[in-house]
């Protein structure tokens, strides 16, 4: 799905998280949104879900308005930092909530449901562990789930909010290749935002520098590398 950004804002009372900011998301790309704390990245990413109404602006998804869509219809999955699986249910259980959760006459059969599920342990390269609960799990093994419960519901597009900043610096490069590796299978474009520069450059076909709630550069890792176009840009990624 190709998403535009054109001019969006979000103000909260009179503080602005976010001044007017424009990004085209190629469809199929991977991209990071990435600068410090309180840069507007995290913003930018929960507006485009549904999560936050902007102050102004519109986003455009496939050259549909979706401004004022619904989470539902925007079809976006999330995975955020803090899994947020529900402990009382089993691993496949966990993947299959939002398809269980539709309406009855959008809702898969069980078999459907249990072949997605399936196919979806067998993507995250965990085939075995639909019958464990959540506290049986490593923290990447979380992670992974999480990101099997987003895929499960067929999103248009894939948000994610620092999936990977509660893990171990060992975990997070080997789920660094896992969430390439899924993303390249897919072809889902995906925005995931991070304050981790090296995870970026690695990660992302396109990176958006962000600071203050403004761009400060959009390019390819090896172009903003090369040519920084701010000094903020260059103390950062430096």
């Amino acid at each position: 799905m190709h998403i535009e950004i054109e001019e969006l804002a979000k103000e909260f009372g009179t503080s602005r998280a976010l001044h007017p900011v424009s990004l085209a998301a190629p469809s199929g790309a991977l991209i990071a949104l990435l600068g410090p704390s309180g840069s507007g990245k995290t913003t930018l990413l929960r507006i485009l879900g549904g999560l936050e109404m902007p102050s102004s602006g519109r986003v455009r998804f496939d050259g549909q308005d979706a401004t004022n869509m619904s989470v539902q219809d925007r079809r976006a999955g999330f995975v955020f930092q803090q899994y947020a699986l529900f402990k009382h249910m089993t691993v496949f259980e966990n993947i299959a909530y939002g398809l269980r959760a539709r309406k009855r006459a959008e809702r898969p059969t069980d078999a459907e449901i249990g072949r997605r599920v399936n196919r979806l342990l067998d993507l995250i390269q965990l085939p075995d562990i639909g019958t464990r609960y959540p506290s049986q799990l490593s923290g990447g093994q979380r992670q992974r789930v999480a990101l099997a419960r987003a895929l499960a519901i067929e999103p248009r597009v894939l948000l994610l909010d620092e999936p990977f900043g509660a893990l171990d610096a060992k975990v997070r490069k080997e789920l660094r290749q896992g969430l390439r590796d899924i993303h390249d299978e897919t072809g889902l474009t995906t925005i995931f935002v991070t304050h981790d520069q090296e995870e970026a450059m690695e990660l992302a076909d396109f990176v958006v520098v962000m600071s203050m709630g403004r761009i400060e550069q959009v390019g390819k890792p090896a172009e903003i590398r090369a040519k920084p176009a701010s000094d903020f840009v260059r103390s950062f990624i430096m």
